[in-house]
């Protein structure tokens, strides 16, 4: 079943979508436009936390809206470009 990530679901001002099959697939695209459009560095991209932090954001946006866990970012590790 495809699915769907937005830049904005992620926390970023972008209007940019991704649809994949998978998460790799979907992570693939992710990082390929972070690269291109967010300034991140091949390093950034490849670092665990950040990594965590996309799929955890996916995995909030697939939950319907009524279920969705409140996120407190004030402390967030990871800063959108």
């Amino acid at each position: 079943m495809p699915m769907t990530i937005t830049c904005e679901a992620m926390g970023y001002s972008c209007g940019f979508g991704i649809t994949g099959e998978s998460m790799d697939q979907i992570l693939s695209g992710i990082k390929h436009h972070s690269l291109e459009f967010h300034d991140y560095s091949p390093e950034e991209l490849d670092d665990p936390a950040v990594i965590e932090a996309w799929k955890g954001a996916m995995r909030q946006s697939a939950r319907p809206g009524a279920t969705r866990t409140p996120r407190d970012e004030s402390d967030r590790y990871i800063v959108p470009h």
